[in-house]
């Protein structure tokens, strides 16, 4: 099939839930190391990453032979069974963490789910509901996931998942309040304060990052926001203070959510 017929097919039978940047969206046949094809035969560089999955380079001959060969031996089973390579990556993924100290991993197919997964343990923890988020970041196409970003463009059908708010990034380059930083006293951080205080029940069970390092929270995979430096409040200590117990959830795509 030509890009056009495919075009029409997709228009025809699939459900209308990704919108499009373009009039005619890309028709993406098939890819090599950092280059793809469209249906026509076209010839692109690929400065998206395969949507930030594929960093070793489209169909990679080391990981597809490592797939081809665990798909002879066992697609799948349910959750409920132990499998040697999901055991392997846990014990893997554990020894490249910050000395160790993070043990326990969830696996999930999307960073979607990881942060649902974040946000349920969090709000479980910490016996609270309330969830701060950060406006401009980007978290998932769930309900939920949906109710704490911050980009209108991506809240779509009416999200109404409870218990979430939105408070001021830190966003120096465009200050939401016309200020300077290191002049500006911190005032996104103690918007933050005055939010709590007065649209939630005073008990945090997460704060929303999409990402974090540190002192520079990112907005996942919509745009950087580096925070300003260390004096004055930091949202972790303000978090801190309401609630004591507040669990600090760290929602990394797609791999694992942390405290």
């Amino acid at each position: 099939m030509t890009g056009e017929e495919l075009s029409l097919a997709r228009k025809e039978y699939l459900f209308p839930a990704v919108f499009y940047y373009f009039r005619d969206p890309l028709v993406v046949a098939y890819a090599k190391d950092q280059y793809v094809w469209d249906a026509d035969g076209n010839q692109y560089l690929d400065f998206f990453g395969g949507i930030a999955t594929v960093s070793v380079g489209h169909c990679n001959p080391v990981v597809n032979a490592r797939v081809h060969e665990q798909l002879d031996r066992l697609q799948h089973v349910s959750a409920v069974f132990t499998t040697e390579p999901q055991v392997a990556l846990a014990q893997k993924v554990a020894s490249l963490t910050p000395h160790g100290r993070l043990t326990k991993f969830f696996f999930t197919n999307s960073g979607t789910e990881a942060n649902e997964t974040a946000m349920l343990a969090a709000q479980c923890y910490a016996g609270a509901s309330d969830i701060v988020a950060l406006r401009y970041a980007y978290h998932g196409r769930s309900l939920a996931a949906m109710s704490v970003t911050g980009q209108s463009a991506c809240r779509l059908g009416g999200v109404s998942a409870p218990s979430v708010i939105h408070a001021h990034n830190a966003y120096c380059y465009r200050c939401p309040f016309h200020l300077t930083y290191p002049n500006c006293d911190l005032a996104c951080a103690r918007d933050l304060e005055n939010a709590i205080q007065t649209s939630t029940s005073g008990r945090i069970a997460a704060l929303g990052r999409e990402a974090e390092e540190i002192r520079s929270a990112l907005a996942g995979i919509s745009a950087a926001v580096p925070q300003p430096g260390a004096d004055g409040p930091s949202v972790d200590t303000l978090v801190q203070q309401f609630n004591d117990s507040a669990q600090q959830i760290q929602m990394i795509n797609p791999l694992f959510s942390h405290p």
